[in-house]
């Protein structure tokens, strides 16, 4: 693994040559690969297997600790200032329903929205790829699939001809 520089970054003029050097990339034993479009391609998700369920996690995890402050927050204040009022127990969770609800909604959102922010490290002021100059690009016309320093089968010479074969320019991306 090298500590000099983050990947190499190859351009495509066109997302169906992205789509097919991913498939290639990732047929080949490369698994720390990333890329970036001025739109959403379909099938690269699939293809760079970026499929995650952990910002549906926070928003449950979100859900359960809203249900119990809701309802913690209630039974406590009845059981503290008991008001035996025409016959109602004291803990009636139906009456409890409508603000053990609405704090369920929020601490959900709240933690999905936060966990989602966390995972996806945001805000994100600096990034190696900014140094790139092909990555100016990345949201106007160019396709560009990065193979990260990382991968256990990157090789820089041998991962910088691979790419060359297949994209119209590669650029090594500094750390």
């Amino acid at each position: 693994m090298s500590k000099r520089h983050y990947g190499l970054l190859a351009d495509f003029a066109h997302p169906d040559a992205m789509l097919d050097a991913a498939r290639a990339a990732r047929a080949a034993g490369y698994r720390r690969i990333e890329a970036y479009s001025p739109f959403p391609v379909e099938g690269i998700e699939e293809v760079l297997e970026h499929r995650s369920n952990r910002p549906y996690w926070f928003g449950v995890v979100g859900a359960l600790v809203g249900v119990a402050i809701g309802l913690g927050m209630q039974i406590y204040a009845n059981l503290s200032y008991p008001l035996e009022i025409g016959g109602r127990p004291l803990i009636a969770l139906q009456s409890f329903s409508i603000v053990t609800f609405l704090l369920m909604v929020s601490f959900a959102t709240i933690f999905a929205v936060f966990g989602l922010l966390w995972l996806c490290r945001l805000p994100l002021l600096w990034h190696p790829l900014h140094e790139a100059s092909a990555f100016d690009r990345a949201t106007d016309d160019r396709f560009l699939l990065c193979i990260r320093a990382d991968d256990p089968l990157y090789d820089q010479t041998g991962t910088a001809l691979w790419l060359a074969e297949r994209a119209v320019s590669v650029t090594e991306v500094p750390a």
